[in-house]
């Protein structure tokens, strides 16, 4: 998408925005992160700043972000192509799913104890899936009561995985023609999905996933058990 095809300026939609967090050594080394506080590295600040460079002519209303330091670092390279006064909330209930007790362990070694049931031994999906509706609500219910055109979040691989095909397959939410159900995957380090709601009857279409653009080629996770 150009910068104007990003933009929204259809005073009956809110768009939003959802960016993965930039690489950390955890995302680099196979390490499984859950609600760990990892920074980002060399790699992922850089990427932060060129997705930031992506959005820097497309009037975000407010930005939104879990609290774990990965995304926080994230979407203040973002805001910061941004001049201005805009509004910036975090919260704990767009945080990664809480792995248990595989947190800090490298995928290779969860698999080989636990298999792939190891998601499992933390967070239950249905939970994930609980405070994301919950917060989901809360962000559109506010864009709609301040008139907000586009809305930015940043948030996790797994999160966005999880939530999107929630929205598609549970929500009847829609999928712009351009994009198959079977890649609805764990997107790229800050990558970009892009969701409209209708203000009115609060029905929404997923128009773009996992979009790497700004990265100057379409990049996807190779490790898709990876959190």
């Amino acid at each position: 998408m150009t910068i104007s095809e990003l933009t929204n300026t259809d005073t009956k939609t809110v768009r939003i925005f959802i960016v993965r967090h930039g690489q950390t050594d955890h995302n680099k080394s196979k390490i499984l992160q859950g609600h760990l506080d990892v920074p980002l590295n060399e790699t992922g600040f850089e990427q932060a700043s060129k997705c930031g460079d992506r959005f820097k002519d497309v009037p975000i209303d407010e930005f939104l972000s879990s609290d774990l330091t990965r995304c926080l670092q994230t979407i203040q390279s973002i805001k910061s192509h941004h001049s201005g006064e805009i509004d910036y909330r975090t919260t704990k209930n767009l945080r990664e799913r809480a792995m248990g007790e595989v947190e800090g362990m490298y995928l290779k070694d969860a698999l080989e104890k636990y298999g792939v049931g190891f998601r499992n031994l933390g967070e239950k999906r249905v939970d994930l899936l609980d405070r994301l509706w919950g917060e989901w609500d809360n962000i559109i219910d506010n864009a709609i009561s301040k008139d907000y055109k586009n809305v930015l979040i940043c948030t996790h691989g797994g999160v966005i995985t999880n939530f999107i095909n929630h929205l598609y397959s549970d929500n009847h939410y829609k999928l712009n023609p351009k994009i198959k159900a079977e890649n609805l995957k764990v997107p790229f380090n800050t990558s970009v999905t892009v969701v409209d709601i209708n203000k009115v009857d609060k029905t929404g279409t997923i128009q773009l996933f996992g979009d790497t653009q700004h990265l100057g080629e379409q990049l996807q996770v190779k490790e898709q058990l990876l959190r």
